[in-house]
């Protein structure tokens, strides 16, 4: 099946939703329910510097990828401008496990992407879904693809992401076979050990003279 990539919009939430849910079944963001994570979709959409591509099979969304090009302002801007509204719409969840929910959304409220320290300026992917029933089907490949090609179109030189270290073999596999590399492993609050990734889009002059360095060693 071929995939076509696109720009999302707004009649598209809800399809992205539902694949998310489909997706991330039994996960955080999940059990906050519909209606945060529309809200939270919609902020990838309308916020400036938010990216929000959906990846299409025969006009059917099959699956979306959710960045931003700028992650400490995108999430900046989306604590200021919509903290009300998530806070409303986790508002059944934390009242039913406030034990779990709480304590993360405090934690969020100073979450900025934990973007790598480099003086290199990079781009985020924060979600990338496939619905299930179609998830051999190249459509992450070509998503990953697509983001990729538009953070190298606005001068970004790398892209980055986080995902489970242990118990998530194929998806760090999956991340390896897209040509990122581990730059790092962080460790939350909880306890969660994150591996941190890394794609090249560019490499840097300083970069470039090392690799020559090393070659004529």
């Amino acid at each position: 099946m071929n995939a076509s990539v696109r720009q999302a919009r707004s009649e598209d939430l809800e399809s992205i939703v539902n694949v998310h849910m489909r997706a991330f079944r039994g996960f955080f963001l999940t059990m906050l329910g519909h209606r945060f994570l529309f809200e939270l979709y919609r902020g990838f959409l309308c916020i400036r510097d938010g990216r929000l591509l959906v990846a299409e099979i025969d006009g059917v969304i099959a699956g979306f990828v959710a960045g931003t090009f700028d992650p400490k302002s995108f999430f900046r801007t989306l604590l200021v401008t919509r903290w009300f509204i998530f806070g409303w719409a986790a508002f059944g969840a934390a009242l039913s496990r406030p034990k779990t929910v709480f304590p993360r959304l405090l934690g969020a409220l100073w979450y900025r992407g934990e973007q790598p320290a480099r003086d290199l300026v990079g781009a985020l992917i924060s979600a990338i879904a496939v619905d299930p029933r179609l998830g051999a089907a190249g459509i992450g490949t070509t998503l990953i693809r697509a983001f990729c090609d538009e953070a190298m179109r606005h001068g970004l030189d790398y892209v980055y992401l986080t995902t489970d270290r242990d118990g998530n073999e194929s998806t760090n596999a999956f991340y390896r076979r897209n040509g990122f590399e581990i730059e790092s492993q962080l460790q939350r609050a909880n306890g969660r050990i994150m591996a941190r990734y890394i794609r090249r889009l560019r490499f840097h002059t300083d970069e470039c003279s090392e690799s020559r360095t090393r070659l004529s060693e």
